[in-house]
């Protein structure tokens, strides 16, 4: 496994200005071209010749296609993972009142990185078909859900921890299905779906006041109230 792994690895890193420039050429020319002919109907040499540079210069860097798959996933993820986590410090720090206000930033950054790279559909296929990279993003969402656990603890601290992780699970897997989704859809509908995902998203992560969950601050609700039953009548005397 570590061999496969590598193989999806760049080769080198680029230090210098006109290196770094080179490495951003391939990768710009390979998005276009995955975009435009999809992943398997491109080759490394095709991408060399549209970033018109030798294969050999193409190859310092990227190993296979698929490690340019590797470099933008990466930085997807990357860039999700460090906003989220800046994002809940700030909720902690500002109070519980913020968290429609998290979650629509984490949508909204979700579909406009996905909007704005013309290949991710491509991208995403590439990772999901991938025994490397699709290793890669289930640590990376459990990391993320770990994050949103740890808050969702101190917010519920009554409820099961384990049914908390999985929530956090259910969560993000919902978000990167439903903007992976809207990212297919014509306007107004994908504004609609991204609306119907943030509405959505505080039904996922509060816990079902049942069993050992609780709602914030520990309190229960009345019995019955959580399973939507109704409360039996009095008998009425005769």
């Amino acid at each position: 496994m570590y061999e496969a792994e590598k193989r999806t690895q760049i080769k080198r890193i680029p230090r210098q200005e006109r290196s770094q420039e080179r490495f951003e050429r391939v990768l710009t020319t390979a998005l276009r071209l995955f975009a435009a002919q999809g992943y398997e109907s491109v080759s490394m040499r095709e991408i060399a010749r549209e970033a018109k540079m030798p294969i050999a210069t193409v190859y310092q860097y990227f190993p296979m296609k698929l490690a340019i798959v590797r470099e933008m996933w990466k930085r997807y993820t990357s860039t999700i993972t460090e906003t989220l986590a800046e994002n809940i410090r700030n909720f902690r720090a500002n109070g519980k009142d913020d968290l429609n206000r998290l979650i629509g930033n984490m949508v909204d950054l979700m579909a406009a990185l996905q909007a704005e790279n013309p290949a991710f559909i491509e991208i995403w296929s590439c990772v999901t078909a991938s025994m490397e990279l699709r290793k890669l993003d289930i640590e990376d969402t459990l990391q993320n859900a770990r994050v949103i656990t740890e808050t969702l603890r101190q917010m519920y601290p009554k409820a099961d921890a384990n049914a908390l992780f999985d929530r956090a699970l259910v969560t993000i897997e919902t978000a990167n299905s439903t903007t992976r989704l809207a990212l297919t859809l014509p306007e107004p509908h994908r504004a609609r779906l991204l609306l119907a995902l943030k509405a959505t998203i505080p039904l996922l992560i509060t816990p079902v006041t049942t069993g050992s969950d609780a709602r914030p601050g520990g309190k229960n609700p009345r019995p019955g109230a959580a399973r939507g039953k109704a409360h039996p009548k009095a008998t009425p005397k005769h």
